[in-house]
């Protein structure tokens, strides 16, 4: 039993260290951020909320989620895509249950 616990702390920290390394800059951020409201469309935005969640900002990862989730509801092309941000983005936020059921919810 002791062994699976390890096991499975061992992959966390491994999948949070490397969340840790793929946070984007505030550069990237901002310059996503202007994008997306010079030249609107699902697009810009998938790309601006797939950065905010990668962000380790509580906030920017909750309106990732909401946006993500409102691409979802138009019928984005990239559904699968913006499923695997919301999970993401609800991860860092440490909703684990939430991030496990994410694409069920859309489905």
């Amino acid at each position: 039993m002791g062994t699976k616990k390890h096991t499975q702390r061992k992959a966390k920290a491994s999948v949070d260290e490397k969340l840790r390394l793929s946070t984007p800059s505030r550069d990237l951020l901002e310059s996503l951020a202007v994008s997306c409201a010079s030249k609107p469309s699902q697009d810009n935005t998938f790309q601006y909320a797939f950065a905010l969640a990668k962000s380790g900002n509580t906030r920017e990862l909750e309106y990732a989620v909401t946006i993500l989730d409102g691409l979802i509801k138009e019928k984005y092309e990239y559904q699968i895509d913006c499923m695997y941000g919301a999970a993401t983005a609800l991860y860092r936020l440490e909703r684990y249950d939430e991030a496990r059921v994410s694409e069920v919810l859309f489905c």
